[in-house]
């Protein structure tokens, strides 16, 4: 390992619950470094705001960029969390496979998954990586990104063979009911239902996905998986602080 990324692991491992400010001469005395490589150390990480100094007393304690990434950490653990109980409960009442995905770029990502019980089911594996334009998962994830990088996305995908203007209408019509609906368009002989996941500061998370083999979609089991799907999602948004989902 990079001797400076030792040096910088090091002195990040000193801070604790108890400890959330140290002195360069508490870290030198700890570690056992030459003051002046503590400082340089401390000086890199203050520049990138991982570290802070408190200008009354020189005690360095940690930097927002810590915070932040903590907070991107905790949310995505918080959902899959929140999220999994529920995913349970749906499957019991579909027998079908539940998932979760997130965006990832042009992909979208399995991050958790509940399979269906029947012998004929939608196989999926967490951590599979698909293009987000084909299938519910990706659409939804799509249809509620912000405009502006919605934007980008298109903007990216008009480089590949694909018909923009259906996908345009697509994702409006997507955003109008709630969820999308696709039937063999990734998988054939399957279909796929999602829906958005949003949190308590309104931001998009997951999208929520119910799917099977095709020959178990009748009319009638559409309308009740999808309002299965929605009542799930709504339960989900709700415990992760967003009141506001109001597709049914």
């Amino acid at each position: 390992m990079n001797k400076s990324f030792e040096k910088m692991f090091d002195i990040l491992a000193l801070y604790s619950m108890e400890r959330t400010s140290l002195s360069i001469s508490e870290i030198q005395k700890e570690l056992g470094y030459p003051k002046s490589t503590v400082f340089r150390t401390l000086n890199t990480m203050q520049a990138y705001n991982y570290i802070q100094q408190n200008p009354d007393n020189q005690r360095y304690s940690l930097g927002f960029n810590f915070f932040r990434l903590g907070s991107i950490y905790q949310s995505q653990m918080d959902f899959r969390s929140v999220a999994l109980p529920i995913m349970k409960d749906t499957m019991e009442k579909t027998s079908e496979t539940v998932e979760l995905n997130i965006i990832d770029g042009l992909n979208r990502i399995c991050v958790e998954k509940v399979d269906s019980p029947l012998d004929v089911r939608n196989f999926v594996r967490i951590g599979d990586r698909k293009p987000v334009y084909l299938g519910a998962s990706g659409k939804v994830l799509m249809a509620f990104q912000k405009e502006a990088e919605l934007k980008k996305i298109i903007e990216k995908l008009s480089s590949e063979e694909l018909n923009i203007r259906n996908l345009k209408k697509d994702i409006q019509n997507i955003k109008q009911n709630g969820y999308a609906l696709t039937k063999g368009e990734r998988v054939p002989g399957s279909f796929a239902i999602a829906t958005p996941i949003f949190d308590n500061k309104e931001e998009l998370v997951a999208s929520l996905t119910i799917a099977g083999p095709i020959q178990r979609l009748s009319k009638e089991r559409e309308e009740q998986l999808i309002s299965i799907l929605l009542k799930a999602a709504k339960d989900i948004c709700e415990k992760l602080g967003y009141f506001k989902f109001e597709f049914n």
